[in-house]
Formats: structure tokens, sequence, C-alpha cells
């Protein structure tokens, strides 16, 4: 995300093919961001650790990547990333509470 626009290789297999993975990295990153340091019995929206996790790393950490790149060679700020970016990061929480991280799976 930021690494500099000249080093990307040119790959366009499909439209929108940027958003896409945005939503998916920042899914992942919420999804195994959201359970750390969280109990089994602790694990809920209503604790705000896991509150506090997806904001910083869900929402927060998307925000500061893509203002970054206003700093960045041949990079942008666009909206639609900020956007997207926050679309995935909701999307892993929702995944987290449903379907828990492996770590508690293996307790």
């Amino acid at each position: 995300m930021l690494t500099p626009g000249e080093k990307f290789p040119e790959v366009d297999l499909f439209n929108l093919q940027d958003k896409v993975i945005h939503l998916g990295v920042f899914m992942v990153q919420s999804y195994l961001w959201c359970g750390v340091g969280i109990n089994k019995v602790d694990q809920s929206l209503k604790n705000s650790k896991v509150l506090s996790n997806f904001l910083v790393f869900g929402l927060i950490i998307g925000g500061i990547l893509e203002f970054a790149q206003l700093y960045i060679p041949n990079r942008s700020f666009e909206w639609m990333d900020l956007i997207v970016n926050a679309i995935g990061g909701v999307i892993g929480l929702l995944v987290y509470l449903k379907w828990p991280s492996i770590k508690f799976i293996l307790d």
C-alpha cells in the first residue's frame, strides 16, 4: 500500500481489481486483529477490546495508509479506496464475531 506506483507490475485482470484487493486485505486484517488479546468468553462486540482492535486495525490504519499515499511518488489518495477499506474492515469484524479466530479452536 505504500510502495511507489512505478514499482507495481501492470496487471489488469478485471474492472475494479484494485477495490477487490483493498476489500480482501482489510477484511483479513480486521478479522485477524479483532481477536488479539481477547479471551474466548469475552468474544463479543460488547467487549471494548474487540471494538478498539477493530477501530484501530479495521478503520484507522486504512485511513492512515490511504492518506500516506499523498506523499508517495506516483500514488494518490482515493476516497473510494478509503470506503472499501472500511467496508472490508466491517466484514472482517462480522466474520470474526460469527467465527472466532483459530486461536480459540486450538484452546
